[in-house]
């Protein structure tokens, strides 16, 4: 009886931590992916700080993708530092003020937050994840990490990440050639067609 009466608190302490090792893993995953990419292909990324008329945008340039990459490490390695939490929350301010500029300058501005051209422009979806990053904040200042935590997590992620972004590399272009194969069989097989449909008109 006795163990029945710890065991809810116990569960639901279990879960909480579940829950926050999940919030932290998945943000610190899109945060890693997202400075490698700004890093990896370097100037889509100055051209939207260009388009908002930030100064020393060489300098902003290496300075977000490192304050991404630092808040990643944290998120997994030291959850409950207080730096953490901060470098955290101000990424999702600098991410929601930039879309703020654009939108009061109603200029279409690129995000460029993965460091790819083709991204949608700035705007609301960077408001409506500022409350999504501060409760990534809230979550790994507050909630106890447990065991999952420390370097091996961010081995471990580092890897998942290495391994998505090789399959991705390897497998965009694949799809990219089998659909551009598709294509010019298809272009290919319409004169065959048409002089088959000329011969039986005729």
């Amino acid at each position: 009886m006795p163990a029945a009466g710890h065991a809810g608190p116990v569960h639901v302490g279990g879960m909480m931590e579940a829950l926050g090792v999940a919030v932290r893993l998945a943000a610190a995953l899109l945060l890693m992916y997202a400075a490698a990419q700004k890093l990896a292909v370097p100037r889509p990324f100055r051209q939207t700080l260009e388009a908002l008329r930030v100064p020393a945008v060489r300098a902003v340039a290496l300075l977000v993708p490192a304050a991404e990459t630092a808040a990643a490490v944290g998120l997994l390695a030291a959850p409950g530092n207080p730096l953490t939490g901060t470098l955290v929350a101000g990424l999702g301010f600098s991410f929601a003020g930039a879309a703020l500029v654009a939108m009061r300058r109603g200029e279409s501005i690129r995000c460029a937050c993965y460091g790819q051209e083709g991204e949608s422009d700035l705007g609301v979806r960077q408001l409506v994840a500022l409350p999504l990053w501060l409760g990534v904040a809230a979550v790994s200042m507050l909630v106890p990490p447990g065991e999952a935590v420390g370097v091996p997590l961010v081995a471990a992620a580092a890897t998942a990440l290495a391994v998505f972004a090789a399959l991705r590399t390897l497998l965009v272009p694949a799809l990219r050639n089998r659909s551009y194969l598709k294509t010019m069989e298809s272009l290919s097989r319409r004169p065959a067609e048409d002089e088959a449909g000329g011969r039986q008109a005729a």
